[in-house]
């Protein structure tokens, strides 16, 4: 007698994709639907009335594919954490979540963990496409088995993701420049110091960066931005010396914008060298962020409220597979400004 099994390998799909045809869920193209509908009449295929009763029981998996974060001052162990909590909840309704994680700054890890992914079948996936080229050249693995998938974070147009959940990029990074216009009060030059080896790859982070240069290009082109990619800023005195070369050779240097959540790394900088002068903004909430935006050493931090990504991707992934439910295509995350005066309220 044929099985479940048996047509997902006809149709070359997998076995959630065939249970959700079955049971006439959502998250299956119209193409696949109809062969995997062929393959049912011409197998003679008779859904086992107890078994299509205890599907209303079946255990869901959702996939994972996060960067590490190795510390709760690390940007994704917010997110990480909303999941785990949703991961919780939705054990009680037979849901579970499995876990792949990679290097954030290595494509190579990136792509391994999502071959893992594939390998483990899963009947839906919450990942954040850090890497655009590789996600551009993989993602279609999950089309091709109809698996349904959630950005977080990151968002890539053009591509079959039932839903995004994050901050616009764009226009946190040009709220980030109308503020530092009005510290500035209008005049002098701004660094941009950019903690990514694969600036290109990271499209939030080049995102923020396009919103903040278009605010100077519309409303004050007298302000002078300025470049630098810290390959690694892990290497304290590398990071230092290419600041202090920059600061040297653009003495009217008066503002940095910091695109990402490292951004109390250069933070360290101003306040170890006396140049808390300098107007510092930059993005996201960490142990670290915050203590040096009570000290007034960062101005500004805006905050996306990663955790709840994280906890509403799992949710709204869930719902989609087991209870039908479509969600809109995007969910734009707050952009909150968060100062001295109300970190605390937060």
């Amino acid at each position: 007698m044929i099985t479940i099994k048996d047509i997902a390998k006809k149709a070359n799909v997998s076995a959630g994709t065939v249970d959700r045809v079955i049971h006439n869920r959502p998250g299956v193209s119209s193409k696949t639907k109809e062969r995997i509908d062929k393959i049912i009449r011409e197998s003679n295929f008779q859904v086992n009335k107890i078994a299509s009763t205890l599907a209303f029981n079946k255990e869901y998996t959702i996939a994972v594919l996060i960067p590490e974060s190795g510390s709760t001052a690390n940007f994704w162990s917010q997110p990480n954490n909303g999941i785990l909590k949703a991961g919780d909840e939705i054990k009680t309704f037979r849901g579970e979540l499995s876990f792949f994680y990679f290097d954030q700054f290595d494509a190579t890890s990136f792509i391994k963990a999502f071959h893992a992914l594939l390998k483990s079948e899963p009947d839906a996936v919450l990942m954040a496409p850090v890497f655009y080229k590789e996600t551009i050249d993989n993602i279609h693995f999950l089309d091709d088995l109809s698996i349904p998938y959630l950005f977080i974070n990151i968002n890539i147009k053009g591509l079959n993701n039932i839903s995004f959940i994050g901050q616009h990029s764009f226009k946190s990074g040009y709220l980030a420049a109308k503020l530092m216009n009005l510290l500035l009060a209008g005049s002098g030059g701004i660094l941009i110091p950019v903690v990514r080896e694969n600036i290109d790859n990271h499209l939030a982070i080049d995102t923020r960066i396009s919103g903040f240069k278009s605010y100077f290009k519309e409303k004050n082109k007298d302000i002078k931005l300025c470049e630098i990619t810290l390959t690694n800023i892990l290497d304290r005195e590398k990071t230092h010396e290419l600041i202090a070369k920059q600061l040297a050779k653009n003495s009217n240097i008066k503002g940095l914008f910091v695109p990402s959540s490292y951004i109390n790394f250069i933070a360290k900088y101003l306040k170890n060298y006396d140049l808390t002068e300098l107007k510092l903004i930059g993005f996201d909430l960490s142990e670290e962020n915050i203590r040096f935006l009570k000290d007034e050493t960062i101005d500004f931090l805006i905050s996306q409220n990663a955790f709840v990504q994280g906890y509403d991707g799992i949710k709204t992934l869930f719902d989609f597979i087991a209870n039908n439910i479509v969600p809109d295509k995007r969910y734009y995350s707050p952009i909150k400004l968060l100062t001295k005066e109300n970190i605390d309220f937060d």
